[in-house]
């Protein structure tokens, strides 16, 4: 797609969704307990149909939780088997090359910045805690073994996203401090980059960590994500088929909207100080820039304000430690066992997180846990 294209994108939303937010809030005088019980009932995942909300709302939900016609579920449970294997360097790409690619996106960044919940609050990180671990849950929600069956938690939770980012469309449109040359807040250009990020990028960052996947795993990971695409309201031209085109279709977007911004240098720096304080003790200190300029390559770390050539020796250091246990690895392979160790220990991390004296709710499947041995 050409940038006029692209462009035209950001005044696109998902009319769907934005009628059924706008009708819940507009049926009544503001409410705050009727706005928070809304907010709360879409954040909690793992929930079913929220009780309590109106029955148009409850139709919503029915009516939008069958797999799309095309939707291959052989390719579904092959995509499903990748996360089984790489679980944890999946989730570990969502903080080094998915969420810093997006915070690059200038436009797209305010939406994150105005909302707050990704950003330190007088330097209590709580809040950006909260919410990546909850973009990490819903990964494992729609990735995981049959998570877009019908017993799974995958379209539930897909279907509640969909709904707040709806949401925060309505309250960031209505707010004084909206720009309209940033286009709709989460529009249809920022949810297809999202959406690439989440799928193609992390599959390039997997072949960064020397894993190598065949094309049909690349492809079968992809159609995965394009159904996920499907049920938070991506347009369908918007969520293609195949590695390579869905790769060249995020390419496209990445270039038409990246660029410096106040916005996204905060958001990355608050993806910064979250890895810090997840990762025990002070062994690993520096570690996550290392990784974040790694997988990020010269022109996006600068974009991000992360500065050039990566500055922490101690990434390298480790990686010839890792080598040099293993005479039969390459460079490339002594990397990849870095990444991987990594990857484990952030994830035990955030499976063991506590804030405000009450463990994070953070749920891993059994089968899950056995095979990354957490």
């Amino acid at each position: 797609m050409n940038s006029n294209e692209l462009r035209a994108l950001r005044k696109e939303t998902d009319p769907l969704a934005d009628e059924i937010v706008t009708k819940y809030f507009t049926e009544s005088a503001f409410d705050r307990e009727k706005t928070m019980l809304f907010f709360d009932a879409l954040s909690r995942n793992s929930d079913p149909i929220p009780a309590g909300l109106p029955d148009y709302l409850e139709k919503y939900f029915y009516e939008t939780e069958d797999l799309p016609s095309w939707a291959d579920k052989n390719k579904i449970a092959k995509g499903e088997q990748l996360f089984t294997i790489y679980g944890p360097q999946i989730l570990m790409m969502l903080c080094v090359k998915s969420l810093p690619m997006a915070y690059s996106c200038g436009d797209g960044a305010q939406v994150l910045y105005k909302t707050g919940r990704l950003i330190e609050q007088n330097g209590v990180i709580d809040g950006v805690n909260r919410r990546l671990m909850e973009t990490t849950q819903f990964v494992i929600s729609v990735a995981q073994e049959n998570g877009l069956g019908p017993q799974g938690k995958g379209i539930r939770t897909a279907q509640k996203v969909r709904l707040m980012h709806a949401s925060i469309r309505y309250f960031l449109s209505k707010g004084k401090d909206w720009d309209p040359a940033w286009g709709q807040p989460i529009n249809q250009e920022d949810m297809a980059g999202t959406l690439q990020s989440f799928s193609s990028l992390v599959i390039e960052g997997l072949g960064q960590s020397s894993l190598k996947l065949s094309q049909e795993e690349k492809d079968a990971y992809i159609h995965l994500w394009r159904v996920v695409g499907y049920f938070i309201g991506v347009k369908p031209e918007l969520c293609p088929e195949g590695y390579d085109t869905a790769h060249s279709l995020g390419e496209s977007i990445f270039n038409d909207q990246q660029k410096p911004s106040d916005a996204g240098k905060i958001l990355a720096k608050s993806l910064l100080d979250f890895m810090e304080y997840m990762l025990p003790g002070n062994l690993f200190d520096n570690l996550p820039l290392f990784f974040l300029q790694t997988y990020m390559g010269q022109k996006t770390s600068e974009v991000l304000g992360l500065g050039w050539p990566p500055r922490n020796p101690l990434g390298y250091f480790m990686e010839r430690i890792f080598k040099d246990i293993d005479s039969h690895v390459d460079d490339d392979e002594g990397f990849g066992k870095l990444v991987a160790y990594f990857a484990s220990k952030l994830l035990f991390s955030m499976d063991h997180f506590y804030y405000g004296g009450k463990k994070a709710r953070f749920w891993i499947p059994p089968s899950l846990r056995e095979n990354w041995r957490l």
